[in-house]
């Protein structure tokens, strides 16, 4: 018994010594490679609640038992997981860092690490585009990268208008600045996906985009010479990574609304209104009729019976609200991927749909896309991608957006049998029921294109390389388009009934013959590259329009039913571009890097003798924090500077040049001699031999940088970048027989700074915040034109511009809106040949008078400054984001405000809602109804900055105890609304596209959606 009891004992001293052992405190010191105490750091029991945070003395104490494990975390350094064995001390040392330094970015022909990057170059990675959740990649691209402007000008589904401006404009257009349909290939980037040159990125999926790397300064683009001036967006989609095979599936769905409608006038509103235009009528009158009133005004002499019925009944009809309606979206993206270490493969489908919000128009789109890579043997590789789009928009009825705001709302809809009613009323004979164009009017365009590569990669020795890649782009489009007999274009005239259908036919490709050695031994390290390379474009199109047609059935599907052949006509383009390029990295010690790139490029499409063109760059970097008394201060955890010079080049189309617009060409006429018409040429153009190449210099200065372990992260940039010999269609006088000339006209200079900078704000325990800003600012300015001149006006959509040595490219040049003439200020008005109501402009001069030569610049196109705010809210399995794109110091005319005015009583439209001056109420915002006088265009220059919530997203994420029981390896479901918000002075619908003619035109939307990420 004695025995019994000492070993019972015995049992119980051994259970209390070891379960003290086993949930003891530990404790200990957290320090960095430096021996430098850290504070803040997570100190975690893995898979329990239990947490601490080290102290300023980088201490930290916390309950444990034998066998857990213990996770240390800090941002900007490596997370470590230490097993706990009992013990009552334990210090740790956490190493340094920074993911951003190790990524990868793509640089043109080649890769390299950030940490060696020269250049300037900014990356969207995958992470960011499927936050966006946008149905096209360059909305995604809005306000993610410093210095990349993106203008939606077209707010159609499936519409790809976007101008797009990397530091600034460079190449000049007269058709391109504010142009119709947003349509700006010119300026835009250089698009190259997977390898392949593109025109546009509408075509891809975003969610197949693994990344985005943005060149920026003359070095980073130099590579690509010529076609590098307007910087250049490579864009790879995902491949295969070696492991298992991969499923991944990601949807959202939602609906989207128009909003920031502008009101306009209801019925009785309206009434108001049409006084104030008799009044306005009266006012403007040469014997100018000052005491004339509203109440003077009988309706009757301005609207028919059944008008004057309709306001006697309260008609006010909402035109555009009867047009309006929730617009369907939806993605599906399945990818699936996986591989040996010999060879990997990628899979993805995917399928998109975006409704309008008026009835007619919509995007589908069907993506396909596939890659191998196989290493045949140990010298030989073989990769191979495919990409294929196949895409229906529909843009539906041109009219009825316009119509649906110009029609009067005391027209009726319906008549009263409830049939819809052509015209709203027996006294309108222009302007049909908007209700009508969805059945009767059809835009449709179809394509189909495809993008691929194939290379072969040999290694004969290990420092080695050869590699040579072939890249096709096929692109079969086709347009149709049919008028039907009640649509607003044929009025119920069966004569004008139009249908028109236009094929295009796109092939290119670009064959790149790649020639790499690299070579690291102690403190060098070399990586040189050569590459051939040749690119050749050819267009053809086919347009044929016929009308008259007896019946709407067919559409445009059979010309031959149509009476009248009113256009057959076809066009051919073919161009090539041969490039020679050499590129040297060199490293000495990790700490001095130097790139030095030459391109040689060769033109088609330039005169005979100024075809080819050589571009250098140099770049140099420091990587100050490899020195070595860099390791004894403890501000900086990354520092690295950077310098670049280079130039690239333009061979013209920036500014309209196409393959034969520098040659004199021979068009077809005819003259009648006697009674027989007799067919003549004539020259179109005069051609221009001394034509050459447009050159960009451009000088970069940039700064790398990281503070407090990191958690502060950015970059600074300052740039200067000189155009000269831009390329510019000059006209020429009439007396010489040619519209024009294409000619090198002068020389421009882009200035400006850059900031990005990422920050986390809070990582404590459950909580971590995170946020990224960038910042840009560019200062654009015409310094010379040759031939003596020193400006060239011109026009587009009722925008006056100006190219103005001293002014930025492009600039707006008009009157300058100075108010309202009042009552008391008749006299003073009629000394400069105006009335009282009437716009007054600014007398520039001082010569008491308005003339030509009071015309100023008033403002300019692109912002003086962009910026985007990312911000990230993560708690436990909980996500919230949001983003907000930022614009400011531009200006455009506001065709919305300008069309909807008219000074014509019995054809009045209705109007937007403005306090506009009557003798009543003189205000000094907008001109009197029916009496803007000679300078009304002036008050419609408008600023049209802005700041947009691009998204703001809640997501959670099922935590992986439940997923390991469902086999799952992720789920994250996520709610979204898009476009949320918008902040803007302009009061039209869209200041991003406010400079558009709203034929054609389409509303702001916002988008309500929800979905799910899924891996397997």
């Amino acid at each position: 018994m004695v025995k019994l009891k000492l070993l019972l004992l015995a049992f119980f001293i051994g259970f209390s010594i070891n379960s003290w052992s086993q949930n003891g405190q530990v404790s200990g010191v957290v320090t960095d490679q430096k021996k430098l105490s850290v504070p803040g750091v997570n100190v975690v029991v893995k898979g329990s609640k239990k947490g601490v945070s080290t102290d300023i003395d980088g201490k930290y104490q916390i309950n444990a038992k034998s066998g857990d494990i213990i996770v240390f975390s800090y941002t900007g350094f490596q997370t470590i997981e230490v097993p706990y064995k009992g013990e009552a001390t334990l210090n740790v040392s956490l190493t340094e860092e920074n993911e951003q330094l190790k990524e990868v970015v793509v640089v043109g022909y080649g890769r390299v690490k950030r940490a060696d990057l020269t250049g300037s170059v900014s990356s969207i990675k995958a992470e960011q585009l499927e936050q966006a959740n946008k149905v096209d990649a360059i909305s995604a691209m809005q306000g993610q990268a410093a210095g990349v402007v993106v203008q939606r000008t077209d707010n159609k589904p499936g519409s790809g208008g976007f101008n797009i401006r990397i530091r600034g404009a460079s190449s000049i257009s007269n058709s391109a600045t504010v142009s119709g349909g947003g349509a700006n290939p010119g300026q835009n980037p250089l698009f190259i996906v997977d390898g392949i040159f593109v025109d546009d990125i509408s075509f891809l999926n975003p969610a197949d985009i693994s990344r985005m790397d943005i060149l920026k300064d003359a070095s980073a683009t130099a590579v690509y010479g010529s076609r590098g001036s307007n910087g250049v967006v490579i864009i790879e989609t995902k491949r295969g990574k070696k492991g298992d095979l991969k499923v991944e599936y990601s949807n959202y769905v939602g609906f989207k609304q128009a909003y920031n409608l502008p009101e306009q006038w209801n019925g009785p509103e309206y009434v108001t209104f049409l006084k104030d235009v008799v009044v306005g009528n009266e006012f403007v009158k040469p014997a100018g009729n000052l005491n004339y009133r509203a109440s003077d005004v009988v309706l009757s002499n301005y609207l028919d019976a059944e008008e004057m019925q309709n306001v006697a009944d309260g008609i006010s009809t909402d035109w555009v609200d009867l047009m309006l309606k929730n617009g369907f979206q939806t993605n599906h993206t399945l990818n699936m991927s996986g591989g040996t270490d010999k060879t990997t493969y990628g899979l993805g489908l995917a399928y998109t749909k975006d409704e309008g919000t008026i009835e007619g128009e919509d995007f589908n789109r069907f993506n396909i896309r596939g890659s191998l890579k196989s290493d045949l043997n140990k010298w030989l590789n073989l990769s191979v991608s495919n990409y294929i789009t196949n895409a229906i928009q529909n843009t539906g009825s041109w009219e009825a957006f316009r119509s649906a705001y110009r029609l009067k709302p005391i027209g009726r809809p319906y008549n009263a049998d409830g049939s819809l009613r052509f015209f709203p009323t027996t006294k309108e004979t222009q302007i049909t029921n908007p209700l009508f164009e969805a059945d009767n009017q059809t835009r449709e365009t179809r394509y189909l294109q495809y993008i691929g590569d194939i290379a072969l990669q040999i290694k004969p020795i290990e420092a080695f390389t050869f590699t040579s890649k072939f890249s096709p782009n096929i692109k079969y489009s086709r347009y149709g388009e049919y008028r039907g007999l009640y649509s607003k274009d044929v009025v119920a005239q069966p004569t004008l009934r139009t249908a028109t259908v236009n094929n295009a036919n796109y092939f290119s490709y670009a064959w790149d013959n790649i020639f790499n050695y690299k070579y690291n031994k102690g403190d060098h390290a070399v990586d040189a590259m050569a590459v051939i390379s040749r690119f050749m474009e050819r267009r053809e199109g086919y347009n044929n329009t016929v009308k008259n047609f007896t019946t709407d059935a067919f559409e445009f599907y059979n010309l031959d039913a149509g009476l009248n052949i009113t256009t057959v006509a076809s066009d051919f383009s073919k161009q090539t571009l041969e490039s020679y390029t050499g590129r040297v990295n060199y490293g000495y010690k990790d700490k001095y890097l130097l790139t030095a790139t030459g391109r040689y490029d060769g033109s088609s499409i330039l005169s005979e003798k100024n075809k080819w063109a050589f571009f250098p760059s140099a770049a140099f970097a420091w990587k100050m924090m490899n020195e070595n008394f860099m390791q004894k201060q403890d501000i900086f955890t990354n520092a690295k500077v950077r310098l670049s010079y280079g130039q690239t080049g333009n061979n013209g189309q920036g500014g309209g040049l196409g393959p034969l617009s520098s040659q004199s060409l021979l068009g077809n006429s005819a003259v009648n001699i006697g009674d027989s018409a007799i067919s003549t040429a004539y020259l179109t153009g005069l051609a221009n031999e001394n034509l050459t190449w447009e050159k960009t210099t451009e000088l970069n200065l940039g700064f790398d940088f990281g503070f407090l372990n990191n958690r502060i992260t950015g970059s600074v940039d300052v740039y200067n970048r000189k155009n000269t010999n831009i390329i510019f269609f000059m006209p020429l006088p009439q007396t010489t027989g040619f519209t024009g000339t294409f000619n090198n006209i002068g020389e421009s200079t882009n200035k400006g700074i850059e900031i990005g900078l990422n920050t986390v704000n809070i990582d404590k325990g459950d909580f971590k915040w995170s946020t990224n800003f960038n910042f840009a600012s560019n200062k654009n300015t015409l310094d010379k034109l040759y031939g003596g001149v020193t400006e060239i006006t011109y026009g587009i959509g009722g925008t006056n511009l100006i190219h103005r040595v001293g002014e930025s490219l492009g600039s707006v040049y008009d009157y300058e809106f100075d108010g309202i003439w009042h009552l008391e200020e008749a006299t003073q008005a009629a000394a400069f040949g105006q009335r009282p109501g009437q716009v007054r402009v600014t007398d520039v001069n001082g010569d008491g008078k308005i003339t030509t030569a009071d015309r100023k610049v008033i403002g300019q196109v692109s912002p003086k400054w962009t910026g985007g705010i990312t911000s990230t809210m993560n708690y436990k399995d909980f996500d919230f984001s949001f983003f907000l794109n930022i614009s400011q110091g531009n200006m455009f005319k506001s065709n919305f405000h300008g069309w909807s005015w008219s000074d014509t009583p019995t054809r009045t439209f209705n109007g937007f809602k403005v306090d506009y001056w009557t003798p009543e109420r003189q205000s000094d915002d907008w001109h009197q109804p029916g009496n803007g006088g000679t300078y009304a265009n002036a008050e419609y220059y408008m600023d049209v900055s802005f700041i947009k919530v691009g998204y703001m997203t809640l997501g959670y994420r099922v935590p992986a105890k439940i997923l390991d029981k469902l086999k799952i390896a992720s789920l994250r479901i996520y709610g979204t609304v898009q476009n949320p918000f918008v902040f803007s002075k302009y009061d039209g619908w869209d200041p991003e596209s406010a400079g558009r003619d709203q034929f054609g035109g389409a509303f702001m939307s916002r988008t309500f959606m929800t979905g799910l990420n899924l891996g397997f």
